[in-house]
């Protein structure tokens, strides 16, 4: 028999279990590697939540700043209003009407619907983009790729452009222009099928 230690365990039995003590250490230290990892990734959630609350802080106040701003240009606009259409108003010329109301500034609600036109504007464009891409995928465009390409991009650039240059472009690239070409590329096509 082997040697026994105080508690009466042989040198084998204090191995064995030494050898059990170390897998279950090594357990618990995957364990504890894997807790501290998951508490990492949570630290992380919470300061990526903390930073969207706080964005979306802002914009709830940017919203109620906006909405405040709207709500006094309504209200300075009915009393405007209320006073044009009194019934001492009447004796006013309609012209001088007309100039009172065409006075009246609205920054407020200008920057909102700027904003709302701009969204619209970038809507707009990139479904124009995606009816190009669509029509060239389904073969109704016999175009090489690269000019579909170009011509894709540059309907997407006018984002950009637009963006730094609101106003309609000085050349008379505008919707009617488009529709008065449509006109014409119909009118070119029905004098060839009647050839």
């Amino acid at each position: 028999m082997g040697r026994q230690t105080d508690d009466g365990l042989t040198m084998n039995q204090l191995a064995e279990r030494n050898a059990e003590y170390v897998m279950t250490i090594a357990e618990l230290e995957e364990k504890c590697a894997a807790l501290a990892a998951k508490l990492s990734m949570i630290n992380d959630l919470m300061g990526a939540a903390e930073q969207v609350n706080k964005l979306a802080q802002e914009a709830a106040e940017k919203l109620v700043q906006e909405c405040n701003a709207l709500t006094a240009e309504n209200a300075g606009l009915k009393s405007a209003l209320n006073d044009i259409l009194q019934p001492d108003a009447a004796v006013l010329e309609k012209n001088h009407r007309v100039r009172a109301l065409d006075a009246m500034e609205t920054p407020a609600t200008d920057a909102f619907l700027a904003e709302v036109r701009a969204s619209a504007r970038n809507e707009g464009i990139n479904y124009a983009a995606s009816r190009l891409a669509a029509a060239f995928n389904h073969g109704f465009l016999d175009k090489p790729v690269s000019e579909v390409l170009d011509v894709t991009r540059m309907i997407l650039s006018a984002k950009e452009d637009l963006a730094n240059d609101p106003l309609p472009a000085a050349d008379g690239l505008s919707g009617e222009y488009a529709e008065k070409s449509i006109e014409e590329w119909a009118t070119q096509l029905r004098k060839g099928a009647a050839l």
